[in-house]
């Protein structure tokens, strides 16, 4: 009798202890967030992603007891707002801004201590660019099948800011896929790349579909191929340009934007971000920015287990590439 009556206790204790320990989740994520949530926007003002996430945190904002609040972290590729969300609390009131300029840290091992993939859980992916491979208006080069001909025989030019960036594993994933030759030609900035593309002074041009269309519209540049699966039929000036994947070669890297914590962050916490970055997603207000940033012509969202794979995959691709140009 004893010793079931023991049991009984045990028994009570245990679901007096499971049922303190749930209402203490649930009372944690309806008390979050209590204090303004940090927004670590890695890149400089003005820049893509800057302008990205200070209107996606303005329309979540709009729905949460304290608002999202952007800090711009700038240098070093996104490194330096990297470096700084991870020496904060995981405590869910940090949130980074990741491009794919973490990944290819992680692969080029250029985080130091901080390891991308390894110290950080992934929320939701928003975003996702798509990248359009161009050259001048005055190139004799008049298509792609062009391109991939001549870049057999002899070296293409391509201009940017730092080697391993995302545009320059970009265009090495494709020549690798084409065999064609290319080479990297160092500028200071991005509108000293913008220039030498104009100016001719290198072959070709990649770049996001954002910042390519208004040279293309006003004949400033010529779209050779588009990394994609499908046509941009949405576009006038891209419906005849053909994609990657419809000329035979499955590259279709691009840019993206989406969010982070550190790891260890409570899941209750997690799921509160997650859930309000799905309701901003869905406003009319975001669809409109997202239609006019250009970066609704593929599918951005991911949830955290689709992103953390996306991501991966990444990491396979630039690993690959950065071995085989001797970047790692």
């Amino acid at each position: 009798m004893k010793r079931k009556l023991v049991l009984i206790v045990i028994l009570l204790a245990g679901l007096i202890i499971a049922g303190c320990s749930s209402n203490k989740s649930a009372a944690g994520s309806q008390d979050y967030p209590k204090r303004p949530v940090e927004l670590v926007v890695p890149f400089g003002e003005g820049s893509a992603s800057d302008t990205f996430a200070r209107k996606f945190a303005e329309i979540m904002s709009k729905d949460m007891k304290k608002p999202l609040q952007p800090v711009n972290k700038d240098g070093s590729g996104g490194l330096v707002g990297m470096v700084y969300a991870h020496g904060q609390s995981n405590d869910g009131y940090t949130v980074l801004e990741v491009t794919p300029s973490h990944v290819i840290a992680d692969v080029l091992g250029k985080g130091e201590s901080v390891k991308f993939l390894d110290d950080f859980e992934p929320l939701a992916r928003i975003q996702s660019d798509i990248y359009v491979l161009s050259v001048p208006a005055n190139s004799d080069i008049k298509s792609f099948d062009e391109l991939v001909k001549i870049g057999k025989d002899k070296e293409v030019t391509f201009a940017g800011v730092s080697p391993g960036g995302l545009d320059d594993l970009t265009l090495n994933a494709l020549a690798d896929a084409t065999g064609v030759k290319v080479k990297f030609i160092p500028y200071g900035s991005g509108s000293e790349v913008k220039a030498a593309v104009l100016g001719g002074e290198v072959d070709v041009y990649l770049d996001k579909l954002i910042n390519t269309i208004g040279y293309i519209k006003d004949g400033k540049v010529k779209p050779l191929v588009v990394l994609n699966d499908e046509r941009i039929t949405k576009i006038d000036e891209l419906k005849d340009t053909p994609t990657t994947v419809e000329k035979g070669y499955d590259v279709t890297i691009g840019s993206w934007r989406g969010f982070v914590v550190k790891k260890g962050t409570p899941q209750e916490v997690k799921d509160v971000l997650l859930d309000q970055m799905k309701k901003a997603y869905e406003t009319e207000e975001y669809k409109e920015f997202n239609a006019e940033s250009l970066t609704d012509i593929r599918e951005g969202f991911l949830g955290p287990e689709e992103f953390k794979a996306a991501m991966k995959e990444d990491y396979e691709k630039f690993d690959k590439v950065a071995k085989q140009t001797g970047l790692k």
